[in-house]
Formats: structure tokens, C-alpha cells, sequence
């Protein structure tokens, strides 16, 4: 069935087909780059036990063969896709499955696609084999089901990146099952404007020239060792938390939101009031050492993400305890100064590594990434201490 209106070119198109054919026509890992630190924030326990209550529901309804209206998805399609058959009472729509991207229900797509065994861009969506096994036959008369499919496109002017991201915006208005806390005004959905660290990470990135080093990737949470870049805004903003707030603070901070402290300021007015530059100081001593390594040796503890905000929470301390702007400095550098190689014996002495059973290189032997950053965090402090004291 196809809609559309008078004097606008924007149409939809409505059908249904099995969820097992879902994967064929509809991409289930694309996310625009304008909203790829989205999944951040909709990655909390509140959307994890929703997505395990929809399979449990969907599971329900083939099993017991109850009575259900079909599950409703809705997709946009970037470009101009192809329409044909306007004048008869089934058109047909051709489009590439890579230039769809989901845009309203979005929870149920994920429970769908994470029983049919389809990875997505959201949670780690694939059934283990245990679980297959287990939900065998649940799995097999599910794929049979029908789904009703919306297809939001325009076959004249073409959808963009930007008409993708509004419509994502305006369904999470109406998605009452998906939890994407703190953001209820769409703008600051967008990566380009509307968090309100973004101009502290922005001012970051140019007092410490990271793009020298490498650059910043600001499309995904972590960067990638094929790549240049040597950090990420998401990684550089639990940076900047971890800095003025301390662990707690870091660990369940999201971006849309500004952060209230104890002192009954916000971060953001903190940050303004010349905290950036004790980051940016410490920082610069910190990078200038590692240089060549960011080149050179791509798989170091340098471009972890774990070290990046034990940095931050070492700029904590250390600021904590009254340390100058020169200090900052020279304590960055002299943790800059340090091997991040994974065989690099010094590694010994920090408390949350240990060598791997080969006992070639060092990994992480704390039981949470948490715990992971505040071990990082002692060390850290420790190699500077030390060296204060020689």
C-alpha cells in the first residue's frame, strides 16, 4: 500500500513480509554517523531488559499461537529509490538493503534480528548456540511470521543523511519503548551541535594538536588500528568527565547530558571556568612522547580506551592535590615517557595486569573495565610520585 501527499515528493510505502526475509531487504547494522554516540546512551539495562521482553513476547505469541496484531517496523531509505507500478494496486519499490536504516521500533527490530541470529548495531544481538539450541523450534515458526514493514523514502529528490537523522528524531518522540535518557529535545541527538561537552572536547583536540598525532574519529566509540585516528570524541568526553568529577562520575555519565557536581556546579560551567586547561596541559606532556609510536605500534596500550580515561581520573587527582600548571605537564610527560607496548616489562608493577599464559604480553587482570581504569589510575600515580621523589 502506498501513501503520499499532494505537492510533496516524501511517500510511504507499507507491506508485510516473513521476519526471516528482514536481513535480505533491511540493513540491521547501519547507523548514521550523526547518530552513532546514540547507541551510547540506548545502551543502558532499561533497553536490554525491554529487547529481553519482546523476545519473550514474540516466543509467547508463535508458541501458544495466540492472537496478536503483526510487529511493525519502520525503515528510510537514503537516495532515490526505484518505484514502479504507481498505477497499479501493488507498486514495486527498488532500493539497496545497505541504503535502509531503521528508524522507528527500533527495539523490536533488535529482539527480532538478535532471536534470528542477526548481528545489529545495538547490544551484542546474536543468540549464543546454547540459546539457539534451547529456542529452536520458537526461532524456526517465528521466521515465518509476518511483519508489517514501513518503508519511508523519496523516489524524487531523494532521502540524505540529514532527512535520516530527522526522522529518527521524531520516531524516538513517539518510540515510548526505547530509553535514551536525558535526550528529549531531537536536536541534541546530533553529533554535530548539541551535547554539551562537545566544545570542551573541540577545544581539547586544538590546545593539544591531537590532530597532529593522528586525529579523533568521531563516528565510533572506539578507534579502529587500520586507522590513523588515536582517540574518539566518545572517549575524549568520559575523559573530560573522569578529569573534573572523579571514577564515579565517568562511569555513568552519558553524553546528551550535563553533569551536576557535589559542589552544586555543572561540569560545563567548571570546564569554562579554566579547568580545560589543566586537561589541556596535561595532556600535551602527555602526547608529545608518543608520537611515533601512534604510527609505529598501533596494537599499544596508547590508543586503549581504558588508559585514555585513567588519565583523566589521574588529572583528577592530581589537580586534587594542588599541582601547578607546570607540574600538570611535566607529570603528563613523564607517563607519555613510559612503553605502552603490551610486552613492556613495567607493566609488572601495575597492580590490574598480568602476563598471558604464553607470558608474553601483558593484559588485563581486573574483573571490570571499571576497576580496570581506577588500577591504571594508581599506577599512573605512582610512576609520577616516584619519579618525584628521585
Amino acid at each position: 500500500m502506498l501513501f503520499s501527499t499532494k505537492e510533496r515528493t516524501f511517500k510511504t510505502l507499507i507491506s508485510t513480509i516473513p521476519m526471516v526475509e528482514i536481513d535480505a531487504y533491511f540493513s540491521a547494522e547501519n547507523v548514521q554517523s550523526e547518530l552513532k554516540w546514540v547507541i551510547d546512551t540506548a545502551t543502558n539495562s532499561t533497553n536490554v531488559d525491554k529487547v529481553k521482553a519482546i523476545q519473550a513476547e514474540l516466543e509467547t505469541r508463535v508458541v501458544k499461537d495466540d492472537v496478536f496484531a503483526p510487529v511493525s517496523l519502520t525503515f528510510a531509505v537514503e537516495g532515490k529509490p526505484i518505484l514502479d507500478g504507481t498505477s497499479r494496486s501493488l507498486p514495486t519499490l527498488s532500493f539497496n538493503s545497505n541504503s535502509t536504516y531503521i528508524v522507528g521500533n527500533v527495539l523490536t527490530f533488535i529482539a527480532i534480528c538478535r532471536m534470528l541470529g542477526v548481528k545489529t548495531f545495538l547490544f551484542s544481538s546474536r543468540l549464543s548456540a546454547k540459546e539457539i539450541n534451547q529456542k529452536s523450534l520458537a526461532r524456526q515458526r517465528l521466521a515465518m511470521e509476518k511483519v508489517e514493514i514501513r518503508i519511508l523514502f523519496d523516489d524524487e529528490k531523494g532521502l540524505d543523511a540529514t532527512d535520516i537523522v530527522h526522522l529518527f528524531k521524531k520516531n524516538v518522540l513517539f518510540d515510548t519503548a526505547l530509553n535514551l535518557p536525558h535526550v528529549g529535545d531531537g536536536d541534541s541527538l546530533s553529533s554535530e551541535g548539541g551535547f554539551p561537552l562537545r566544545p570542551f572536547i573541540l577545544q581539547l583536540i586544538e590546545d593539544t594538536d591531537i590532530e597532529s598525532y593522528g586525529g579523533v574519529s568521531f563516528d565510533a566509540k572506539h578507534v579502529k588500528v587500520s586507522e590513523s585516528a588515536i582517540t574518539t570524541q566518545y572517549v575524549l568526553f568520559k575523559l573530560l568527565v573522569g578529569a573534573v568529577a572523579g571514577a564515579g562520575t565517568q562511569e555513568y555519565s552519558k553524553m546528551p547530558k550535563d553533569i551536576t557536581l557535589e559542589s552544586g556546579e555543572s561540569l560545563t560551567s567548571v570546564l569554562a571556568g579554566g579547568y580545560i586547561n589543566n586537561i589541556s596541559t596535561f595532556m600535551s606532556g602527555w602526547l608529545k612522547p608518543l608520537k611515533e609510536s601512534f604510527v609505529s605500534n598501533r596494537s599499544g596500550y596508547q590508543l586503549s580506551p581504558q588508559v585514555w580515561q585513567a588519565l583523566g581520573l589521574v588529572i583528577y587527582q592530581l589537580v586534587k592535590d594542588g599541582m601547578s600548571s607546570e607540574e600538570l605537564e611535566n607529570a603528563g610527560r613523564e607517563l607519555g615517557s613510559l612503553d605502552y607496548s603490551k610486552n613492556a616489562k613495567h607493566w609488572k608493577g601495575c597492580p590490574v595486569m598480568e602476563l598471558d599464559a604464553q607470558g608474553r604480553i601483558y593484559k588485563n587482570a581486573a574483573n571490570s573495565t571499571r576497576q580496570f581504569r581506577l588500577g591504571l589510575q594508581e599506577y599512573f600515580l605512582k610512576v609520577i610520585r616516584d619519579e618525584a621523589c628521585n
